[in-house]
């Protein structure tokens, strides 16, 4: 392995608590995190993507709808079920080697596991190519609702060395690009052959803030808020738009500062969208498109306006992400004179960032369940996990915003963000471990309400987040098997159970409150034998039932099944 990516690797294993595992495994999910990021909008976990080491040259799988990784057919159906055509759907393979060259073998094996996967009789190896199966399979029979009637295909093989575009290798990727257009299942195929270099952007831009400098027409002051260091409108050309604020190196469209915008791309289908890309791709009513349009409201903690140029860092468009798709939609088409406005809002008062968010996204209707993120119980709970020392070893960091400690010397294993800790609540809490696992939007339809219930006790929140922290620390260390990481959901609802009671308790309770006393106690206690232990009955258990499928795993059934085990 090359110096360079090797030092990148230990980096990733000392942050996501990887040690445990071989280098070959570590690097496939380094690779796996730093190609997807990219791509998703929100935080996910990666051994939900990583296959097992008998899938046959597949080393990371991902199908992704609207920037969201779906790991679940379930959730899959459910989403096609809407009313709404144009939804984005992009399947990702990833294949990792630690070599330095790009083996023609290692290549055609990688290219017989996914036409093998593509083919109709597929039999796969595992629980996750099996459910990636099904996932799969339902949006094929839902292409009627998918964008430009077609699937957005990347395939990644990815080694340490540098790619020279030899012969052979060429040859095979011009006969597998043809045989995959003759599927007919995809409007886009990307086959990629990424080295070092470029490796090691996919993973600087995992972690590196978010900075951009635009050219602009005009600037003017708001005046003093409170709250809001600074404020502006902005005139800038739309190109300078696309290219500065929007567009990633690799070309795509950077998912990552829509992390806070409430709204999905809504496709150019829908009526409004449709209306502003004719207005993009026609002369004269592009140079309208100030007066035409809302423009783009965006939020970052660190704004400098010097002379025609807007420096931003950790920007985030909380208003206008129609506007910004359709922009880097119609890259190609837009007038060198189409002039787009900006809000700019320079604040690190979360509470304003908040505000700003549910106000520039209020005024046409939008889910309850999309500001979930922005309740009182989060700024709470925020309070809560800042009351535990620091300098303690089990010490965890709740994470409001998106990247909110990307600039500090902090374990990612350490930081949980909203989503991340309202599933381990429902999970050990609630007893809804078959939900936690779902797509984020499911769960928060089926149980939100009752996580975010202003008058819950937040130590709730932080007891489910060290709970699931330990997960993944005692099997990154070998203290439980591996594969208990896919059970991570069920193991904290039966940890919770096995320490304190069966009965589910109310989450504003005095009783829940002693309950998470006591798991607290034992998991911040420093002891590791005593923490393996309190983990010992939840594994054994899960254990007696031989391997369970991810689809039981989606059943409520299969607790019941566990929990008659205590």
């Amino acid at each position: 392995m090359h110096r360079v990516i090797e030092s990148h690797l230990n980096s990733f294993v000392e942050q996501y608590d990887f040690t445990g595992l071989k280098t070959s495994e570590q690097f496939e999910r380094f690779c796996n995190l730093s190609i997807l990021s990219s791509k998703v909008a929100s935080a996910f976990d990666v051994e939900e993507v990583t296959t097992n080491a008998d899938d046959d040259g597949i080393d990371g799988i991902a199908i992704l709808i609207d920037e969201e990784i779906v790991f679940c057919d379930d959730d899959a159906i459910t989403i096609f079920k809407k009313d709404r055509r144009n939804i984005e759907v992009e399947l990702v393979f990833v294949q990792a080697k630690t070599s330095e060259s790009f083996d023609l073998g290692d290549f055609l094996k990688f290219k017989e596991g996914i036409l093998a996967f593509l083919s109709s009789d597929f039999k796969p190896n595992s629980d996750l190519l099996k459910e990636s199966s099904s996932i799969f399979n339902t949006c094929v029979k839902s292409i009627t609702k998918i964008r430009d009637a077609g699937i957005v295909l990347s395939i990644n093989y990815v080694t340490t060395g540098q790619y020279h575009q030899p012969k052979e290798l060429e040859a095979a990727k011009t006969k597998f690009f043809a045989e995959l257009k003759d599927t007919g299942l995809f409007q886009k195929i990307d086959i990629n052959f990424i080295g070092r270099e470029e490796l090691v952007k996919y993973w600087r831009s995992t972690f590196s803030s978010m900075a951009a400098q635009l050219p602009i027409i005009s600037s003017i002051p708001l005046p003093n808020m409170s709250g809001v260091d600074e404020a502006y409108i902005i005139l800038a050309k739309a190109k300078d738009v696309v290219e500065k604020l929007l567009k990633h190196e690799n070309g795509s469209l950077k998912s990552q500062v829509f992390e806070e915008n409430v709204r999905s791309f809504l496709g150019n289908e829908n009526a409004v969208n449709k209306a502003i890309s004719v207005t993009l791709r026609d002369v004269d009513l592009s140079s309208r498109f100030p007066v035409l349009n809302n423009g783009i409201t965006i939020v970052s903690p660190k704004v400098r306006v010097q002379g025609t140029v807007l420096h931003l860092e950790d920007y985030q468009i909380v208003n206008g992400c129609q506007t910004s798709n359709l922009l880097f939609e119609n890259r190609a088409s837009l007038n060198s004179e189409t002039v787009v406005h900006l809000k700019i809002v320079a604040t690190q008062n979360e509470d304003v960032f908040a505000d700003i968010v549910k106000a520039t996204n209020s005024q046409t209707k939008v889910d309850d369940s999309q500001f979930y993120s922005l309740k009182p119980i989060v700024k709470k709970v925020e309070a809560y996990f800042k009351t535990y020392d620091e300098s303690a070893s089990s010490y965890l960091y709740f994470e409001r915003r998106e990247h909110q400690y990307s600039s500090k010397s902090i374990k990612v294993a350490r930081v949980f963000d909203v989503k991340t800790t309202a599933q381990a609540v429902g999970a050990m809490f609630l007893m809804r471990p078959d939900l936690a696992g779902r797509y984020a939007k499911q769960m928060y339809q089926d149980i939100g309400p009752e996580i975010f219930d202003e008058k819950n006790k937040e130590t709730v929140f932080y007891c489910a987040a060290l709970a699931l922290y330990h997960v993944h620390n005692l099997v990154s260390n070998a203290d439980i098997p591996q594969n208990m990481r896919q059970y991570k959901w069920h193991i904290l609802a039966l940890l919770r159970a096995s320490l304190t009671k069966k009965e589910v308790v109310k989450l504003n309770s005095r009783q829940v409150e002693k309950d998470c006393s006591k798991i607290i106690t034992i998991l911040s206690s420093g002891d590791k034998a005593k923490i393996i232990a309190a983990y010992k009955r939840p594994v054994d258990i899960i254990q007696s039932l031989g391997g369970v499928t991810r689809d039981r795993l989606k059943r409520q059934l299969v607790l019941k099944e566990m929990l008659s085990l205590l």
